[in-house]
């Protein structure tokens, strides 16, 4: 016989005042994770879901949320965005593009109207009243949709030539924009790419060469002030890259202690920001003061996947549940330190040290996009093992035969919908 056993938490909210962030009552833990937001104002937003392809939205500062839409065959919500109150956008892992024109009443499919359709909608950024442009994906194949008409017509740009992963958009006005990807020559490492004809042309105005890693996503100020976090794919630090002169130039400041998986950032005055680290379990939200130079971790928020800038003095973001950070009353409940779901996990290879081959596991807790990479000691990237494919839940495994090279350190890194998971092989011939 089977037994089940019911743990009930319960949280008891209450008010505070407060000027850091709070985690909000309003919505339960993620079932997967809240992936993105978006506010027109300090009270009216949307979040999607990605677990159960949910949308939620809410009028007064996230208090309360009510639910809009699901769509369980969208295959993971990953972005959202609106022009105005009516004029809204989402988009999916898979591919999927969703328009409402009534706030959020209604969501009507739409990617069935680009020719090609979409690989993927990661990240949207919106201009005017009418512009939305989408990109993706962060697993390749790259592609720009776009439409200046509210989505009258649109037009699917090939990123092929100049990216082979792709996330964060945004665009200052309807023909300058930018793009944070991995470079199509992936000697390039990680790159931002620049267009001032509204996407018909590319320049990459940042190059990393650095082979395993990506920028993430992206975060401008003003015209001037931009930001983009660099994800890594192996053990190390993360980065961000900043310009201030309107993105023909970026520097890149190291941030010690983030490691793979860096994701959002936002900035709510030219000194204070945030980015943080999207994997399961991690309190990562880190705080700058000084525009960037340094950072300090708040040991707060979990799997923090997005950030949103309402105002000069309201911020949101996205995770394992929705946090606020405001100075006004919020309603909080247990600090956000509830249970969190298993997560993913990638095994030590078997047997190690090996020769030639050995066996790489891992365990996927839901149906999610898979990619497994093996990089040598100085990151370069090696082999992929398990090309782009939908694998889950359940154990998986692959074997490496890596009688073709030399003897030394190599790395293997799992990359998920949920995160990126890494490992270290010892080949001794």
């Amino acid at each position: 016989m089977k037994h089940i056993l019911l743990i009930i938490l319960v949280s008891i909210p209450v008010n505070i005042f407060s000027q850091s962030w709070q985690t909000l009552s309003s919505l339960p833990e993620a079932t997967v994770r809240y992936e993105d937001l978006w506010f027109i104002n300090e009270n009216t937003g949307w979040v999607v879901e990605a677990g159960d392809d949910k949308i939620f939205k809410t009028t007064d500062g996230g208090t309360n949320f009510t639910f809009q839409f699901q769509d369980t065959g969208a295959g993971y919500l990953r972005s959202i965005a609106f022009n105005n109150a009516n004029l809204g956008w989402a988009g999916s892992l898979a591919g999927r593009l969703y328009r409402t024109t009534n706030g959020g009443t209604n969501w009507i499919r739409v990617d069935t109207q680009v020719v090609p359709a979409p690989s993927g909608v990661c990240d949207i950024s919106v201009v005017g009243s009418q512009t939305m442009y989408g990109s993706g994906r962060y697993i390749g194949p790259t592609n720009i949709i776009k439409t200046t008409n509210g989505g009258a017509t649109y037009e699917n740009i090939d990123m092929g030539a100049y990216s082979s992963f792709q996330v964060g958009i945004w665009f200052l006005n309807d023909n300058t924009g930018f793009v944070g990807a991995r470079s199509n020559i992936i000697s390039e490492g990680s790159v931002v790419l620049r267009t001032t004809d509204a996407g018909n042309s590319w320049a990459k105005v940042y190059k990393s060469n650095i082979q395993n890693e990506h920028v993430w996503n992206l975060y401008f100020l003003n015209a001037q002030t931009g930001f983009g976090t660099i994800e890594r794919f192996v053990p190390g630090n993360g980065a961000i890259v900043k310009t201030t002169n309107g993105g023909l130039n970026w520097i890149r400041i190291e941030i010690p202690g983030t490691g793979v998986d860096m994701d959002p950032v936002g900035f709510i005055n030219a000194n204070t920001g945030w980015v943080a680290n999207h994997q399961q379990f991690i309190n990562s939200l880190k705080q700058t003061t000084n525009g960037g130079l340094n950072w300090t971790n708040l040991n707060f928020g979990s799997s923090i996947h997005g950030i949103f800038i309402a105002n000069d003095s309201t911020a949101y973001a996205s995770g394992g549940r929705i946090y606020k950070y405001t100075s006004a009353m919020v309603s909080i409940g247990n600090n956000g330190q509830n249970n969190l779901p298993a997560k993913n996990t990638l095994n030590q290879n078997f047997p190690n040290p090996f020769n030639p081959s050995t066996l790489i596991s891992y365990r996927l807790i839901a149906n999610t996009n898979v990619l497994v990479e093996i990089y040598d000691v100085n990151g370069e990237f090696i082999e992929q093992l398990v090309p782009l494919t939908r694998q889950g839940p359940g154990d998986f495994s692959v074997t490496w035969n890596a009688g073709n090279y030399p003897s030394g350190v190599y790395f293997y890194s799992l990359r998920t919908d949920l995160g990126n998971y890494y490992g270290k092989a010892i080949l001794v011939k």
